[in-house]
């Protein structure tokens, strides 16, 4: 039987939901069947008017801690958008109903421990229920998973088997975060001082079920160092660790077609010479002691009253506008030949604007194309959930993707 809705965009109200809104409105408005949910009917209702959404857009109420409320939104619709985090503290009773009423789900998270309580709380349940709990659907991490899978495609066309080496460099970012993404941060800090969420965060194969000796012991670049693939200098990329366990996942799920000797990694592209090595060691040091001062509660609460943006707060329109990012995967056999090569870009803040094109495609894929998608379901990635249907999506929404031998 059909449901109301297509799509609901669940916590329409934050920064990111909003921004998630106005993309649907603005390209899918009259296209399609959907719905904004939050707490309050009244800020509902606020950005309803703001927004200038059509009549049809219904405005749902619920709450993350009330079963009963998200159950009613969830069994109105197709797919749920979930813009609502830290999910680790507001994101498991939204998963579970959704898996309850057979409804696809999907988010921005970039936490580990999150990620890990979803698969093990709900994975075989919506395996049997034939959903698709698709985490990570923003720049976390949409150009690494989709990106690898692409890559991994060509080098079986071009020489017969998957690259065994694979690393994405960041070639280029400008954006920033927002009180949201401050607000994860602290709690995956928070849980990091216990020592059995701290080994989920720096096992790389944490998300995966198949796991047997010998696999590779997976390195992630702590430090500056020349590489000559693309003749620069780099430094380690802040959400590496997060990115390559969904990638890990993506091989796991799909009993190892990357390979059991598959390598990942990711860094940061800092620049020619002695400016890119001397750029790459100033970074290292300004994340290090933004680290140290985020670890103190005293130094932590010091930076969220003066400098941190606050929960609702984040880039203005025309930063975001004014963002971009272009990433470059690089995949080679262990001699460093058979070399494929993506290219991913998009001109606007990664975290941000391309995030929220990203999260609101996805959903789209998930609800307009079920007959072109792989036959994946339970707590899955992009590239298993979606295929590179997501990838052509993407670049009608105009992202640059680009797949070379």
């Amino acid at each position: 039987m059909e449901r109301d809705f297509q799509i609901t965009v669940w916590g329409a109200t934050g920064f990111t939901g909003q921004i998630v809104t106005e993309y649907l409105h603005k390209n899918y408005g009259n296209e399609i069947r959907w719905a904004i949910a939050g707490r309050s009917i009244e800020k509902l209702q606020s950005v309803k008017n703001k927004l200038q959404l059509n009549d049809s857009v219904e405005c749902l109420v619920g709450d993350s801690f009330d079963e009963k409320s998200l159950q009613t939104i969830t069994s109105r619709t197709d797919v749920i958008i979930s813009t609502v985090g830290p999910y680790a503290l507001y994101g498991k009773a939204m998963v579970n109903v959704c898996v309850e009423s057979k409804t696809d789900y999907c988010d921005l998270t970039g936490e580990i421990p999150f990620v890990k309580n979803s698969i093990d709380a709900f994975h075989e349940k919506a395996k049997a229920n034939e959903v698709k709990i698709v985490h990570s659907c923003g720049y976390d991490s949409i150009p690494s998973d989709i990106g690898c899978l692409l890559l991994q495609e060509k080098a079986v066309e071009k020489y017969g088997k998957p690259a065994s080496n694979v690393k994405l460099f960041v070639m280029g970012t400008k954006g920033t975060f927002s009180g949201g993404t401050v607000a994860s941060m602290i709690n995956l800090m928070k849980e990091a001082k216990n020592p059995a969420k701290r080994k989920i965060q720096s096992d790389p194969y944490i998300l995966c079920n198949d796991v047997i000796d010998g696999m590779p012991n997976q390195k992630i670049q702590n430090f500056t160092w020349y590489d000559p693939r693309i003749e620069k200098w780099t430094a380690p990329f802040i959400m590496a660790r997060f990115n390559s366990r969904i990638v890990f996942r993506t091989n796991d799920l799909s009993n190892y077609q990357y390979g059991r000797d598959f390598v990942y990694d990711e860094g940061l592209a800092v620049g020619y010479g002695m400016k890119g090595k001397f750029r790459g060691a100033i970074l290292m040091v300004a994340i290090g002691i933004f680290i140290k001062l985020m670890s103190m509660s005293c130094t932590r609460s010091l930076l969220q009253k003066t400098v941190l943006p606050k929960p609702g707060e984040g880039p203005s329109r025309a930063d975001r506008e004014s963002g971009y990012f272009k990433v470059k995967i690089i995949g080679e056999n262990e001699e460093g030949e058979n070399r494929t090569t993506v290219i991913i870009s998009n001109t606007n803040d990664p975290g941000y604007g391309s995030t929220s094109i990203m999260l609101a495609e996805s959903a789209l894929c998930l609800a307009l194309d079920k007959n072109d998608l792989p036959h994946e379901y339970g707590v899955v990635t992009t590239a298993m959930a979606m295929g590179t249907t997501i990838a052509d999506r993407l670049k009608k929404a105009g992202f640059n993707i680009s797949v070379s031998d």
